[in-house]
């Protein structure tokens, strides 16, 4: 027993001494970087961990080194379970890393405009770094990603209250079902990828009878919330198409976050609207076949089931493809989640057919923080991170889909490209907004186990849907009123800039007439909580 202690207390001070010396290593190494005025520092932080992601960065991290030998590029991979806390902290105690990842859902506009550096007039300009590719040396930055960048309410590089770009993005990811092969060909006999959802339901029956004729504890879909509503985002989109065409008042096949909201306010559809109805029994149909408990389950638990063979698919992003197959002890495939065809006795009335996913937008986009101390160094490095020789060496080690012009997606990633012919998707009970997902994910479980009920989903959730919603569309109207007033100033000085150049009086076009549309849409919200409201 003694002895036991001894060498317990001598492991104890090894372990110390060791993160002694590593936090001395650190120290030193930051204070050489302060000490030396010649060397210069870049710091960029982001939450994904999947495998291929930090070791790609890393790659490029190092070429641009080498070009730069002053230079020392950080990365700073921060698990996602604490990057809201530790933006915020970041942010605040006004020392963040010079370049931070966006998204849309994570940065409001408010923390945008405060802490974050505008990049619109950086990506009209050329991309230095693309000097070698004759079809992009003459492009703005902006120009040289495959669709340009074209700002849009749901992208998480560009604010569209603000009016500006706030971060550039590296990568496309898309949502695709990943499947084990040998699971697949001993259930079904052969190996061949469902194309639409009926079909999708053959295969998950097949597992099912697989399981219980050979014994074997193998579900069909890997189980957790997050990993449920990869898939039910999807698919239930498609069962209400129509609903959106008929509640599509504007008429541009682009029925937004504020169409459904202003929609179902004005009792125009409800939670029990046939289509929509039907979107959450298919929710409840498709638990059946993940394992029980799997509400309560998270993504890396979906993720364990698969990896050890216990489930036969698991429906995810792209962006845990290059986890997936390095990992994996077996053949992996993929395919595109499957649609309800119109023809579909249960749930075919209001589909049209597979969504497209031309208007899938580039993501993983880092963002200028406006305390950089050293802010032309960090635009450089998002510049070289983002031409096409770093493109391509980001896309094969991370299997992410590329963003850049003449990018070649490497064949293990083909399986990813997006879809470009399709029809609209619909509104889901997962396209409502923030505070939406909040009461659904709360309530998820109504719809999971052998008592999974849509009506009692209803019951319990609509209510709840009633108050936020209200609540949600004012949120909406304050920030379009404070936004068109901050940009009052911002057409002035356009204005008056525009007589002396042209790029002037192209912005303020833009600018004025998106005052107009923002201006539009603050007045039907307001409108249709005057007279809608519950």
């Amino acid at each position: 027993m003694k002895r036991v202690g001894v060498f317990g207390r001598n492991v104890a001070i090894v372990i110390m001494v060791l993160l002694f010396g590593y936090a001395a290593w650190q120290v030193f190494q930051r204070s050489e970087e302060v000490v030396d005025p010649d060397i210069e520092v870049i710091r960029f932080a982001h939450w994904q961990l999947e495998p291929g992601v930090r070791e790609a960065f890393d790659e490029i991290a190092r070429d641009y080194m080498a070009l730069h030998p002053n230079v020392r590029i950080k990365q700073m991979p921060i698990p996602g379970r604490v990057w809201k806390q530790w933006l915020r902290t970041q942010l605040v105690g006004g020392n963040p890393p010079d370049l931070i990842a966006i998204a849309n859902y994570e940065v409001s506009d408010e923390m945008l405009a405060r802490y974050f550096t505008p990049l619109t007039s950086y990506l009209e300009e050329t991309n230095p770094y693309n000097a070698d590719e004759p079809d992009l040396r003459d492009l703005s930055w902006r120009k040289t990603y495959k669709a340009e960048l074209i700002p849009d309410d749901t992208v998480h590089y560009y604010s569209p209250n603000l009016l500006e770009y706030y971060a550039v993005p590296n990568a496309m990811v898309t949502v695709r079902v990943f499947y084990n092969r040998d699971i697949i060909k001993a259930a079904l006999g052969e190996d061949r990828v469902p194309e639409t959802y009926d079909e999708f339901l053959g295969w998950c029956e097949a597992l099912r009878d697989y399981a219980e004729r050979t014994g074997q504890p193998i579900m069909a879909l890997a189980g957790s919330w997050f990993n449920a509503l990869q898939l039910t985002g999807t698919i239930t989109s498609t069962v209400t198409q129509k609903l959106a065409l008929e509640q599509d008042y504007g008429r541009d096949l682009d029925f937004t976050k504020q169409d459904t909201l202003t929609t179902y306010l004005r009792g125009d559809w409800t939670l029990r609207t046939p289509a929509f109805f039907r979107s959450l029994e298919m929710v409840a149909d498709i638990g059946r076949y993940m394992p029980p408990g799997w509400a309560q389950l998270n993504r890396e638990d979906a993720m364990m089931q698969f990896l050890q063979g216990k489930v036969a698919m698991i429906p995810t992003g792209t962006w845990d493809a290059g986890g997936i197959l390095s990992q994996a002890d077996f053949e992996v495939g993929a395919f595109q989640v499957p649609s309800v065809s119109p023809d579909d006795p249960v749930y075919g009335a209001d589909a049209l057919g597979p969504i497209s996913e031309a208007n899938v937008f580039a993501s993983m986009a880092l963002g200028l923080t406006r305390s950089s101390r050293h802010p032309e160094r960090a635009i450089d490095f998002l510049r070289f991170m983002t031409s096409r020789r770093s493109n391509t060496v980001f896309s094969r080690i991370s299997t992410w889909l590329p963003v850049i012009k003449g990018v070649p997606v490497p064949e293990v990633s083909k399986a990813f490209k997006p879809i470009e012919r399709g029809f609209i998707r619909g509104p889901s009970v997962r396209s409502l907004s923030a505070v939406s997902d909040d009461v659904y994910q709360q309530n998820i479980h109504l719809l999971s186990g052998k008592t999974a009920s849509a009506e009692t989903f209803v019951e319990k959730t609509e209510p709840r849907y009633a108050r936020v919603i209200p609540q949600e569309l004012a949120r909406m109207a304050k920030v379009f009123h404070v936004t068109t007033r901050q940009k009052d100033s911002v057409l002035t000085a356009l204005y008056e800039k525009s007589k002396a150049g042209e790029l002037a009086r192209s912005k303020f076009d833009v600018v004025a007439a998106k005052q107009l549309q923002v201006e539009a849409q603050r007045l039907q919200i307001e409108r249709t909580l005057e007279d809608y409201a519950r």
